[in-house]
């Protein structure tokens, strides 16, 4: 029976990563609770549930309350502010996260370099009066890139001090900067420490990755789990000065949001914590030897809610691309259709030869539900079968044809996104 899992709040872009490393897996149930609808309606469903802000006074007793509804085994906190607020006050289920003391020291990025100052390069924090300009200015207890500056004089640095009490001042840092995902078991040991690059970061979030060979990070992994008493997934990012040594900027308790990066390599940082979390020892592959680009954008998902019964697809510059490549994107969401969503799937062509042979060519031939080969002139339009089908041509104007005579939703093979709505 697979064990119940709540992440919360379940919008953000660690808890997709959360979804994205369990929704495969057969031993863990994955809910949601979050206070607007956004991206986590579309991947969980009817299992995302509400809850208030994470700011709000009932943000923890409404997770309470999901964890008793739901008989919730594990809460996992996809945001810093929720990481501390519940950490070890959920009854009745294990929040994935650091200990309530490891917490208060986690929660101030102050704190965390001055418990780690002698243990791991830091960088220098200025008091006032102390500044040598230009300086890095951050919030103390926040997450991201959100609030962050480069302050180039002492009037520049007084006018946001008057406005803002909850500031680190520090040296600048302006060469590379690097997240190094690390795991620890029960007794801080680190099993796992691998570094990549933060080429180009989005919010604070790293959007393009390479993996980064120093041996060095796995050393200062271990002392700083040591010292922190680290357990289960979390990371650290440090960047270098002038000089080219690296320093630390912070260390978090909890997955990255670009942890996905290790995950695509066949490291699982999620499944591995729930794993340990539930008394299990935990190992880790050895990783074989590849350069990548890990690389991320904004991508659309749909919701279809509009009843479909029937998909009608052209063979030739739809299906099957330039005669030889498959669309496999395309392939993917057919049989998706048909055999997880139960509609009826059409090949409507005039391909010139015998369509059947091509199928078998491809592997396609048990795909579709009916095969109508038209003959030339035959217009595409006394095929299609009522309003409730989708029709998917390359040709605008046999899509403009079919939508006009028949209603149903035409549209092209670069709008597949809407197809994978009814999934």
């Amino acid at each position: 029976m697979k064990k119940r899992v709540l992440v919360v709040p379940a919008g953000t872009e660690i808890a997709h990563e959360v979804i994205e490393s369990l929704r495969f897996s057969k031993y863990w149930d994955v809910y949601g609770g979050n206070s607007v609808k956004d991206h986590s309606e579309i991947l969980l469903n009817d299992k995302c549930h509400f809850v208030p802000f994470v700011v709000d006074p009932n943000f923890v007793s409404a997770v309470q309350e999901l964890v008793t509804k739901l008989d919730i085994d594990f809460v996992i906190p996809a945001h810093d502010e929720a990481l501390f607020r519940l950490a070890g006050r959920i009854d009745g289920a294990i929040v994935a996260g650091p200990s309530p003391e490891l917490g208060e020291i986690l929660k101030l990025k102050s704190s965390t370099i001055a418990k780690l100052r002698g243990v791991v390069p830091a960088p220098q924090i200025y008091a006032p009066g102390e500044e040598k300009f230009p300086v890095f200015c951050k919030p103390d207890r926040g997450q991201g890139s959100r609030g962050i500056r480069i302050v180039h004089d002492s009037d520049e640095l007084d006018q946001i001090r008057a406005t803002d009490s909850n500031l680190i001042v520090q040296e600048l840092l302006t060469g590379e900067e690097v997240t190094v995902d690390c795991f620890s078991d029960p007794s801080s040991r680190v099993l796992f420490a691998s570094a990549r690059s933060r080429v180009r970061t989005t919010g604070g979030i790293s959007v393009r990755s390479r993996q980064v060979g120093d041996a060095e990070f796995p050393h200062l992994a271990s002392k700083i789990s040591e010292a922190l008493h680290l357990t289960g997934a979390w990371f650290f990012q440090m960047k270098k000065n002038a000089d080219g040594h690296h320093k630390l900027l912070e260390v978090a308790n909890r997955i990255a949001g670009s942890s996905g990066f290790q995950r695509v390599r066949g490291v699982n940082f999620m499944d591995a914590w729930l794993h340990q979390l539930s008394g299990q020892d935990v190992k880790f592959q050895t990783l074989s030897k590849f350069d990548f680009v890990y690389d991320r954008a904004l991508y659309v998902k749909t919701i279809v809610q509009s009843r479909i019964n029937a998909l009608y697809v052209d063979f030739d510059d739809t299906l099957i691309i330039d005669g030889s490549i498959v669309n496999h994107r395309l392939i993917g969401i057919l049989f998706g259709a048909k055999y997880n969503k139960r509609k009826k799937i059409v090949l409507l062509t005039r391909h010139d030869g015998i369509v059947e042979e091509k199928l078998e060519h491809f592997g396609l031939s048990s795909l579709f539900d009916e095969i109508i080969h038209l003959k030339k002139g035959e217009m595409k339009s006394n095929s299609v079968e009522g309003a409730d089908a989708i029709f998917i041509d390359d040709s605008y104007r046999e899509r403009a044809d079919v939508a006009e005579k028949c209603g149903a939703i035409a549209i092209g093979p670069e709008s597949l996104d809407l197809v994978e709505g009814i999934l």
